[in-house]
């Protein structure tokens, strides 16, 4: 088992720590801030998932690329790319409707 922490810099004063553990072909991923606390996703972890150092205040921001070598075939690197996939059909849907709604008013004036 594997464990890399980091102090990220975020609205609170005090750091937060985002934690990733590989144990195996398992990746699993925590954060003290409020998002990661009440079990959401947030731009801690996945700016660390996605390589990003930014925001990292402590002295291993290097180790940011090797977290990232974890996660081809984890569970987190599925669901990331499912997201990925849904945000684009919801980007799709979005235009469809927004060209919809210009539309219909005009069709209904003649």
């Amino acid at each position: 088992m594997e464990e890399i922490n980091f102090l990220v810099q975020g609205s609170a004063a005090e750091p937060y720590k985002a934690s990733f553990i590989k144990d195996g072909d398992s990746l699993t991923a925590f954060c003290t801030c409020p998002a990661g606390v009440n079990g959401r996703a947030c731009k801690h972890r996945i700016g660390i998932l996605n390589g990003s150092g930014k925001g990292i205040v402590s002295e291993n921001v290097e180790d940011v690329q090797k977290v990232k070598t974890w996660l081809p075939g984890s569970a987190i690197n599925e669901a990331q790319f499912a997201f990925a996939k849904a945000e684009l059909l919801a980007a799709a849907v979005e235009k469809n409707l927004s060209a919809a709604k210009k539309k219909l008013p005009r069709v209904m004036h003649g």
